[in-house]
């Protein structure tokens, strides 16, 4: 990637990391893995996240795979680092860059006097564009992938020439107008030729071969899926398989802040007496952060924290959403310290300050919480192709498994890429046994007892990869999310895609019910957009909001195709949702913890209106 090619450190996170295709205006690159990273060459620029819950629960992760084996560099504690960030480089110079190198590697040559014929061919790493005056060259737009997360180019020869090869030259004819495969034709200077939707036929491109170019000396391993064409730009072709947590109050006083932020420099110390090396010879920053404190502080400081994060991590793993929930739902009228160097600062509210039977009925909350501040730190620990993984959270606690086809960031992975984000939000804690209560009102043959049965027969396809039927309460509460996103998106101003859910769905040990149920509404990002105000200021129309959302929802565009639509299934996403289209409650998929699946505006509204 050139200085001039920048993505956003979310972006990076949640949709382009290791592994990924990213279309840039004059290529298309390949991010490369984390052994190619500036990190892997010693390179200490890049910004340490201390958050022991996440590295606890994601070593356990990562070393609980699908067949059995570590993705974790053997003898290496896991670390959490944030991407190097372009314009916040100490003393000016140049920030490290992330690798990528150019993939596909197979182009099309276009000649401006010719556009229906182009020339297919490959280049290699190191070659030059070789494109003469008129003559415009472009990526293929088609790559094989499989179900592992393997990738690979398509090998056309083989393709054109139906398992055969030779060596001349070939083109792809276009003899339509908008680029649809049935009117490509795939030629060799030889004569064999192929229409390019053969492509899309049963074993076109044959077995995988198991490749993983954005491993830097990668070597192909044996693979039984079948390779599958698809788009290289194609939202299936990169899920991101990201863990996210909202930090707990650390309870640390001023000198205890300052060596977090900079623990990294400090692994070598040992001794008080070492304590000051790294301050006298380090950066600007760090000097400038410890100027003023006497040695014995420091070192008392970070004796502190080096035992609470042995002590986290010697712990139990536990999925991080319990504490939370624990923390948030405490009932305490303040939560953690209002300061700016507070992780967590939330209050919970008096029952007089928000509800309103008048508007709306709002027994089935229990309490509401405004948090008025709060930090989510995000990691990327993996991907797939082809199909989502479901979030390790919604497994059972004692079951920490990588049950998924995926694939690892890095050969043997021993930090991973994160990053923090600060906002505010709103925390719902719900009554169970009085929504249990109201789902039971609605009768034997309701939506929600449809949408479970259809739900189970879509768990049964693939009983390994998914995951059981999590219950009507969390259909409840979910929609009742999108419900909210939507409403309070349009009553505040916010857009849509800066809000989020987070939904404390949570299980005691050896309970196959959900025994707390919560639900977090936030706004957190590198901009100004959540932490104003604005959404804290929603608290005390909550009751107003259903009403609005209860109206806005009564009648979809969509219908009555949305309310009868499960009725006639024609996709997997009609199985695993109820009445829910993008003219209801589908929300932005980076909002959704479900990527818009188990939601149902019938069951909701009669719920509500109950």
């Amino acid at each position: 990637m050139s200085s001039n090619d920048e993505i956003r450190l979310s972006q990076l996170i949640q949709t382009f990391g290791p592994g990924s295709i990213v279309d840039l205006p004059d290529a298309s690159v390949m991010i490369m893995g984390l052994d190619s990273w500036p990190i892997a060459f010693g390179n200490q620029s890049m910004r340490q996240i201390s958050e022991p819950r996440l590295v606890k629960y994601l070593t356990k992760l990562l070393s609980n795979t699908e067949d059995g084996s570590s993705w974790l560099k053997e003898g290496v504690a896991l670390s959490l680092f944030e991407p190097p960030l372009n314009g916040d480089t100490t003393l000016g110079r140049t920030p490290p860059k992330v690798p990528a190198v150019k993939y596909p590697r197979w182009e099309v040559v276009t000649d401006q006097a010719d556009t229906s014929k182009q020339e297919l061919r490959r280049f290699r790493s190191g070659d030059k564009p070789k494109a003469k005056k008129g003559q415009v060259i472009s990526p293929v737009r088609w790559v094989a992938a499989c179900s592992k997360g393997h990738i690979d180019d398509i090998d056309w020869r083989y393709f054109v020439h139906r398992g055969g090869s030779c060596q001349q030259t070939m083109y792809m004819q276009d003899r339509g107008a908008a680029g649809d495969p049935q009117y490509i034709t795939v030629l060799c200077d030889c004569g064999a030729s192929r229409k390019l939707s053969e492509l899309f036929t049963e074993n076109a491109l044959g077995a995988c071969k198991g490749y993983r170019p954005w491993i830097e000396g990668y070597e192909a391993t044996s693979c039984p899926e079948t390779q599958r064409p698809m788009t290289r730009g194609a939202i299936n072709n990169y899920y991101s398989q990201v863990l996210k947590l909202i930090a707990l109050p650390a309870g640390q006083n001023d000198v205890e802040r300052r060596v977090s932020e900079y623990l990294p420099a400090f692994e070598e110390v040992r001794t008080e007496q070492e304590v000051l090396g790294p301050v006298k010879f380090g950066l600007a920053p760090i000097k400038k952060a410890f100027e003023g404190l006497d040695e014995s502080s420091i070192w008392e400081a970070l004796q502190k924290i080096r035992n609470e994060q042995a002590d986290a991590l010697s712990q139990d793993v536990e999925n991080p959403k319990v504490q939370e929930f624990s923390i948030l739902a405490s009932g305490k009228k303040t939560i953690g310290e209002n300061k700016l160097s507070a992780r967590l600062h939330a209050e919970t509210l008096n029952d007089a300050e928000w509800r309103d039977d008048t508007l709306a009925d709002t027994s089935f909350i229990r309490s509401l919480v405004k948090v008025h501040r709060l930090c989510e730190v995000s990691c990327l620990y993996g991907f797939t192709r082809i199909e989502p993984a479901p979030s390790p959270f919604d497994e059972v606690q004692e079951d920490i498994t990588l049950e998924v086809q995926g694939q690892s960031l890095a050969d043997k992975v021993s930090w991973l890429p994160a990053m923090e984000q600060f906002g505010e939000g709103l925390f719902f804690n719900f009554d169970i046994p009085l929504i249990r209560e109201k789902v039971k009102s609605l009768g034997a043959g309701n939506s929600l007892e449809d949408l479970k049965r259809r739900y189970d027969e879509w768990y049964q396809k693939d009983i390994i990869r998914r995951k059981p039927f999590p219950g009507y309460e969390y259909v409840f509460v979910h929609s009742l999310s999108h419900l909210l996103i939507e409403q309070i998106s349009l009553d505040a101003g916010y857009p849509s895609t800066s809000l989020s859910e987070r939904i404390y769905a949570l299980q005691s040990d050896g309970s196959s019910k959900t025994t707390k149920l919560g639900l977090l509404l936030y706004a957190a990002g590198g901009g100004s957009q959540g932490t104003l105000g604005g959404l804290l200021e929603q608290a005390k129309d909550i009751p107003l909001t259903i009403k609005r959302g209860i109206a806005r929802n009564t009648v979809c565009g969509n219908d009555p195709i949305c309310t009868s639509g499960s009725k006639s299934l024609t996709s997997d996403i009609d199985m695993i949702n109820g009445a829910a289209c993008h003219g209801c409650l589908f929300t932005a998929e980076t909002s959704c913890e479900r990527r818009n699946t188990l939601l149902d505006r019938q069951s909701l509204l009669k719920i509500l209106e109950y």
